[in-house]
């Protein structure tokens, strides 16, 4: 589970990732990661950087505060989370996800 904070609101949602940098609520709205760019899910590469995101999601005992940030060109939700650790998108570029694996 997610606690998902926007603006005053507060709600929860399950989230899967699809791939190292995007995914899906349990209410079928696709998210994206701002400013993170990870392999997709076939390229080399791919599913370690999911496997990495989810991770950090879930050492966090699931509890991650999500902040919209906008919308992508194909209409996903930008979003940075942070858990207790601080910014999941920030450490996610830290580890090297800045260039889609070109």
């Amino acid at each position: 589970m997610i606690i998902m904070a926007n603006k005053s609101k507060k709600y929860t949602r399950k989230v899967k990732f699809t791939d190292g940098d995007s995914g899906t609520y349990s209410d079928g709205t696709k998210f994206r990661l701002s400013n993170v760019r990870a392999p997709e899910s076939n390229q080399s590469g791919g599913s370690k950087a999911k496997k990495v995101a989810s991770g950090m999601v879930g050492r966090s005992k699931s509890r991650v505060n999500i902040e919209e940030v906008g919308r992508d060109k194909y209409g996903r939700i930008l979003v940075n989370m942070k858990n207790k650790d601080g910014s999941i998108n920030e450490r996610l570029r830290k580890k090297g996800y800045t260039n889609k694996g070109r």
